[in-house]
């Protein structure tokens, strides 16, 4: 665990900064635009390239030493925020650069998850797969909050070139930590044959595994369409909150969210995971729904707030319960696929949640609930009026969908025993003499 923990303590402060390169960015953005559509376009750029290239990621993962792909993946990053760093110095930093930084930061964190995924794994025994992955979750909530009061509150001072160069420095914590890992670190184990095979056929050994297993197929579609609808109410957050306030009150309303994943990591990095993790998930997905009609029907900064708090808290819970679910069914040698393949399903409908909700936001729903639209005298008295309102239409027809495909997925059989019909793979081999502490341990859930 003394590796985890410095490899965890690096990757940390390393999302600090990305953090705050990604609020900065936004705030950017909208403020040169002053459009939902833009913001959420440059959401998509950061998400979609990554999103693609997951197999194609995944599958160079499992032939490849995982250390090394992750010291490739945080110089990748490191390198493109410094060029960004030296476009906004020269007074060179267009809006098209901005999707195009987005674009790369995209295709080097899709080398950088599976292999994290897959060497906590090699490095973390068994019995403490689901603190460890509370404690990543921690380190991504823990980013995300102090990214979010940094950036809100020295956004006005230092701007986007600053902030800029606190994620250079803070990408050195990574890399030092990695490059001291790489000298302590056991070797990896052979994976010749993976090297041997055409890169083409490996491609799709991720997806042959999950569909030959109804149980995972099942839990990935229902991330699928659930990641949808969250994915319309999480990115139109940041406009909502801008066009009711200000910076200031986006980086509280960020801040606040976090907290409420800081808090679910630290419980669930703490304690034991919950005994029935599939109807854990659901139960979350379902107070989730619930959290995304209050803030459709209140549209202030508080209920956003108070909604994103309990939302990112059912996050933290469900992706370590999941996270764990996977390493445990999964065999080594083939979960860098498996997991790239996993994530790519079930992100595989964000963006178009993210290319649509602007739009839907800004043109559909907003003229809807304005003084004389459609909806002005019904859902209208609700939401209110302009482009909060517009949002907060949006918000509630999300609603619906995310507590379907709840119910749907509870009345699957499959994905309701999933934990009980499907064997644990085989673990990493112990070294001689040591014994496995988790052969008999029970069968664990997956986050994605």
């Amino acid at each position: 665990m003394r590796l985890f923990h410095v490899l965890w303590a690096g990757q940390a402060v390393s999302l600090i900064g990305s953090s705050v390169t990604a609020f900065a960015a936004g705030i950017w953005v909208y403020d040169q635009t002053g459009s939902p559509a833009a913001f959420t376009f440059m959401v998509l750029a950061a998400t979609l390239p990554g999103i693609v290239l997951l197999p194609l990621a995944g599958a160079l993962v499992d032939r490849w030493d995982r250390r090394r792909a992750m010291l490739l993946s945080d110089a990748g990053t490191a390198t493109v925020t410094l060029l960004a760093l030296v476009l906004v110095s020269v007074g060179a930093f267009a809006l098209w650069q901005v999707y195009v930084v987005a674009v790369l930061l995209s295709v080097f964190k899709a080398i950088q998850w599976p292999a994290f995924a897959a060497l906590v794994g090699e490095i973390v025994p068994r019995e403490h797969l689901s603190k460890a992955n509370g404690r990543v979750g921690l380190a991504e909530a823990l980013g995300e909050v102090l990214g979010a009061v940094i950036a809100g509150s020295l956004y006005g001072v230092l701007g986007l070139r600053g902030l800029l160069l606190l994620d250079v420095l803070t990408f050195t914590a990574a890399l030092g930590t990695m490059l001291w890992s790489l000298r302590r670190m056991p070797p990896p184990p052979a994976r010749e044959r993976d090297r041997a095979a055409p890169l083409g056929g490996e491609l799709s050994a991720g997806w042959r595994y999950i569909r030959a297993r109804p149980g995972l197929s099942g839990l990935l579609l229902f991330f699928a369409v659930h990641n949808f609808g969250m994915q319309w109410v999480i990115v139109l957050v940041p406009p909502l909150v801008l066009s009711l306030a200000g910076a200031a009150a986006y980086g509280v309303v960020e801040a606040v969210g976090w907290a409420g994943m800081v808090l679910g990591g630290a419980v669930i990095s703490v304690t034991r995971e919950p005994r029935h993790r599939i109807r854990a998930v659901l139960t979350v997905a379902t107070v989730q729904g619930v959290l995304v009609v209050a803030m459709g029907a209140g549209h202030a900064v508080w209920t956003a707030a108070a909604g994103m708090f309990g939302i990112l808290a059912g996050y933290a819970v469900t992706n370590a319960v999941t996270a764990t679910l996977w390493q445990r069914k999964t065999p080594q040698e083939v979960q860098g696929r498996v997991f790239a393949v996993r994530r790519m399903i079930a992100w595989s409908a964000q963006p178009l949640a993210y290319a649509t909700a602007g739009p839907l936001a800004q043109y559909a729903a907003t003229p809807l609930v304005e003084p004389g639209g459609a909806l002005a005298g019904t859902l209208g008295r609700v939401t209110g009026g302009g482009t909060a309102g517009g949002i907060a239409l949006v918000f509630l027809a999300a609603a619906p969908l995310l507590l379907g495909i709840v119910a749907f997925t509870a009345l699957r059989p499959r994905v309701r025993r999933l934990e009980r019909e499907l064997p644990d793979a085989p673990g990493p081999a112990a070294p001689a003499g040591a014994a496995d502490p988790a052969a008999d341990a029970a069968p664990q859930p997956a986050a994605v």
